[in-house]
């Protein structure tokens, strides 16, 4: 069990409970999975459910954000300000945003130039937390603004890293890619208007989570398997959020990271957190609030061990 130096209860902390991976028959025998809509009518579209765990404290890391860093906890809050833009303008959002986007995690993450061989977006979401928003913009690819994921989740399991890194390199040997090379999938998150006064995003310590606690999930559609990680509760957990975060702020954390992989006595050296769980919860005190609206970068950095 891991003791924090911001233990003590803080003004902003929150008493809340999240959403995780509950009992189910079905998961005794398989593996928890989710169809597409239409896919299949001869079998359940889903063979899980969420259930509220207990009641837990997110502690508030404003004013205490350089005690957490990337490397030891797998999460850092950091200020930024990108250029602005038209956050209903895909073009400026892809060469704009995601650009200095790249560059940012490349100085946040201290690589050297000769260290760092890659560091590439592969993947970017909106969300809004306005549900008739969601229910109007289903049709827009990239620029549809999907509602926040109020279940506790890692988004790429072990096996859903390597999907992506050989569909995102194909004429790669993706098993020498990551022996000869650390393979990392980082998630940059930002809200883009305003202040966000409610479904703030709670980042669990990377050090408090192992594999034990989480099932694979395979998200099935026609093009492919999408296979992610959902949590069960565990009280080891240990989450935080930052209140009332703002546009010119950041939160950067890891899903997956080959170096945890390393097998035991390897001369390479491992690291010691895995991935951060990560959830937007409700403000229980906020009655009335604009949408929360954000925006989520994934990319693989790809460097030396």
């Amino acid at each position: 069990m891991f003791r924090y130096s911001n233990d003590l209860p803080r003004e902003m902390d929150q008493h809340v409970k999240l959403y995780y991976l509950g009992e189910s028959p079905a998961l005794e025998t398989e593996k928890p999975y989710l169809l597409s809509a239409g896919l299949l009518k001869s079998v359940p579209q889903c063979n899980w459910r969420y259930e509220a765990g207990p009641e837990q404290v997110i502690k508030d890391a404003r004013g205490h954000e350089e005690e957490f860093n990337y490397v030891e906890n797998g999460f850092a809050f950091r200020p930024w300000s990108p250029s602005p833009i038209d956050w209903e303008n895909e073009t400026q959002i892809r060469e704009k945003f995601l650009v200095e986007a790249q560059e940012f995690v490349r100085r946040e993450l201290n690589f050297g130039d000769d260290s760092l061989k890659r560091c590439e977006v592969f993947d970017w979401r909106l969300r809004i937390s306005s549900s008739a928003a969601q229910l109007t913009n289903l049709d827009k690819g990239h620029m549809a603004k999907i509602r926040p994921a109020q279940a506790v989740h890692i988004d790429q399991s072990l096996a859903g890293a390597f999907d992506r890194l050989k569909l995102h390199y194909p004429n790669d040997d993706i098993q020498e890619l990551t022996a000869k090379y650390r393979v990392q999938i980082i998630n940059l998150w930002r809200p883009f208007r305003g202040t966000v006064q409610q479904w703030p995003l709670a980042v669990c310590d990377g050090r408090t989570v192992g594999l034990d606690s989480l099932d694979e999930l395979e998200y099935v559609s026609e093009e492919f398997v999408r296979r992610s990680y959902l949590a069960r509760w565990s009280d080891s957990y240990r989450f935080h959020y930052l209140s009332n975060m703002t546009s010119d702020e950041v939160v950067v954390f890891k899903i997956f990271d080959s170096a945890f992989h390393v097998p035991q006595g390897s001369k390479t050296p491992g690291s010691h957190v895995l991935g951060c769980p990560h959830a937007a919860f409700e403000l229980p005190s906020v009655t009335s609030a604009p949408p929360r609206e954000s925006v989520e970068v994934r990319m693989f950095v790809v460097s030396e061990y």
